[in-house]
C-alpha cells in the first residue's frame, strides 16, 4: 500500500516539506497522481528515512528491561530492522539494474561508434583498388576500363 505525503510524514516522523524537498531532488522516488498527491511506496521512503519506532526507547542501555517490554521492544526494533535491511536489499537489486543497464548502453554505443568509424574511413579512403575513375563519356557509352 503506497503512502501519500501525509502517511508518510507520519510514518517517519520527518515533516511533509522535507520529504516534498527529497521527491523534488530525486533523492526518493514517487508517482505523481492526477489530482497532484504523491504516491510513495514505502520501501522507497524507508530507503532514505527509517520508519518511526511504534515504542519509543526510553532510558540507558544498562537497564534491565522486564519480560513484558522486552518483547514489545524486541519486536518493534526487529521490525524496525527488518524494514531497513528490505530496504537496503531493494536498493542493492535497484542498483544493480541499473548497472546492467548502463553497461548494455555503453556496450551499444561502443559497437555504433565503431560502425561510424569504419563508414568515416570507407569515405575518406575513396573509391577502392579495383575501381577506376572514368569519365563522363565512358560512363556513359559503357566503354571499359583501361
Amino acid at each position: 500500500m503506497a503512502y501519500t505525503l501525509g502517511e508518510a510524514a507520519k510514518a517517519t516522523g520527518i515533516s511533509k516539506a522535507s520529504i516534498s524537498r527529497a521527491i523534488n531532488s530525486g533523492r526518493i522516488s514517487a508517482t505523481k497522481k492526477d489530482n497532484g498527491s504523491f504516491s510513495i511506496e514505502p520501501v522507497e521512503l524507508h530507503r532514505v528515512y527509517p520508519p518511526k519506532s511504534a515504542a519509543p526507547v526510553t532510558g540507558t542501555p544498562s537497564e534491565t528491561l522486564r519480560n513484558s517490554n522486552a518483547d514489545i521492544r524486541n519486536g518493534s526494533d526487529s521490525n524496525v530492522l527488518q524494514a531497513r535491511l528490505d530496504a537496503a536489499l531493494e536498493q542493492l537489486r535497484d542498483r544493480d539494474g541499473t548497472i546492467d543497464d548502463l553497461r548494455r548502453r555503453l556496450d551499444q554505443s561502443d559497437e555504433e561508434r565503431r560502425e561510424a568509424q569504419a563508414r568515416v574511413i570507407g569515405l575518406l579512403a575513396g573509391p577502392g583498388p579495383t575501381e577506376s575513375k572514368r569519365g563522363f563519356f565512358g560512363r556513359l557509352f559503357g566503354r571499359p576500363d583501361e
